[in-house]
């Protein structure tokens, strides 16, 4: 057991280095919100040919310095290929009018948005006794308005293979799938894809003093507490995309019972958060259960508020058998939420194959600070009041529910700190 951690990264990386992903799904269609498990590359060039990035002319080498009236010889319009030109790398004098997202005619050099020229409507010989395409001599003129001048080569077209190469790798292994990369996946044609396991979660509250109000409509005595952790830990695990529905237990005071229900739980769970149970008190029996399953207490008691009894441990009963982490968090309800969010999301994250695990909380600034110090990282409850600006939420201890419901997260501290910050944010989930 080590307990020299003296900040709560080290304290995580150190159980998160044990840890591998739960397994893998393949061929999985529902992408949105999974982890990729494997690369995934571009099948052509994005895009896929030199295409408009706005709406005006597509033009030849030379055109932009001719004075007067140019005639409009072609349309290039999205989803259908460039239109047949008079001649090869030019257009016999005119210009070909192009939408955004059509593909450049070959031999054009660059685009000229529609704004910079003076567009006239096309002409037509109503005396003509000639057929209709005869009657209509062109598409129209255009004039260049003195901006257009400015233009140079390349300008207003995407290039093929700008955005990415085929073959190029596209999303790598790790990938947490969103709507932005949703659309990368659906612009390589990629429609189902092998994905990391869905996390699963046992949650256990420990107590004698734990109490739900039952249907009987007996209400629970003073001397009892309702059973808000559950329910609590729960939420945070039901807003992540990659994890399943947790499992809720409960584990009494009696050392065997309690091992047990442990035990239980590690035998079909890939992580297991418990609560309560994890202090110096003679009821406190989580870590010699623990230590009696033979699991690897990581760390136990670190130098932060509230929390300080947080205890961390992997259990890997055999060499080949995965490693899973068990969290003890501290039984009051500020202490165990402010822990989850700090230790079990991002140990579960990696647990989900996200690549990016490591939390990156935002930085915000507080109002007023106060004037109380601690040597400990301190965590404290704050509401946001503007862009990047946070006031306090001053409560009554770890217990105080009522305060931490009136809270957005909570920012992060070192000891003996005393100023505004910006300090890293944790906004609950």
């Amino acid at each position: 057991m080590n307990h020299s951690f003296e900040h709560p990264d080290t304290a995580i990386a150190a159980i998160a280095d044990r840890l591998l992903p739960a397994g893998v799904e393949l061929g999985c269609e529902d992408l949105v919100g999974r982890v990729l498990a494997e690369p995934i590359y571009a099948d052509r060039d994005s895009p896929a040919a030199d295409v408009s990035a706005m709406d005006g002319y597509a033009i030849f080498p030379g055109q932009i310095s001719e004075a007067g009236e140019l005639s409009v010889v072609a349309e290039c319009v999205p989803g259908s290929p460039p239109p047949e030109l008079p001649k090869a790398g030019t257009s016999g004098g005119g210009v070909v009018r192009i939408f955004t997202g059509a593909i450049v005619p070959p031999g054009c050099d660059r685009v000229i948005q529609r704004e910079h020229a003076i567009e006239s409507p096309p002409t037509v010989d109503a005396d003509s006794e000639s057929d209709s395409k005869a009657a209509v001599a062109h598409l129209g003129t255009i004039r260049w308005k003195p901006p257009a001048n400015e233009s140079r080569p390349g300008w207003n077209i995407r290039k093929q293979g700008e955005n990415l190469r085929g073959g190029d790798l596209a999303l790598p292994a790790g990938t947490l799938v969103k709507s932005p990369q949703m659309a990368s996946l659906a612009s390589f044609g990629v429609k189902s894809a092998s994905v990391y396991s869905l996390v699963r979660v046992a949650i256990i509250t420990t107590g004698d003093e734990m109490a739900s109000d039952g249907d009987s409509g007996i209400p629970v005595p003073p001397w009892q507490i309702r059973n808000s952790n559950s329910l609590t830990l729960a939420a945070l695990i039901d807003a992540c995309s990659y994890t399943v529905i947790p499992t809720l237990a409960h584990g009494p005071d009696e050392p065997d019972l309690l091992r047990t229900v442990i035990e239980q739980a590690t035998a079909s769970h890939d992580v297991i958060l418990l609560t309560g149970g994890v202090s110096m008190g003679d009821h406190d029996y989580v870590p010699s259960v623990l230590a009696e399953m033979g699991a690897d207490t990581i760390f136990h008691r670190l130098p932060m508020r509230p929390g300080k009894p947080i205890l961390g441990a992997v259990y890997q009963p055999t060499r080949d058998a995965p490693a899973k982490p068990i969290l003890g968090l501290p039984g009051n309800p500020v202490s165990a939420t402010m822990g989850a969010v700090r230790f079990a999301m991002p140990l579960i994250a990696k647990l989900a194959g996200v690549i990016d695990w490591k939390p990156n909380p935002p930085m915000v600034l507080l109002n007023d600070v106060g004037p109380k110090t601690l040597p400990l990282h301190w965590m404290r409850a704050v509401r946001m009041i503007g862009p990047g600006l946070a006031e306090l939420v001053i409560g009554k201890g770890s217990g105080d529910l009522v305060s931490m419901a009136q809270s957005d997260g909570f920012i992060e501290m070192p000891a003996n700190a005393n100023d505004v910050g910006p300090w890293p944010y944790y906004a609950w989930i």
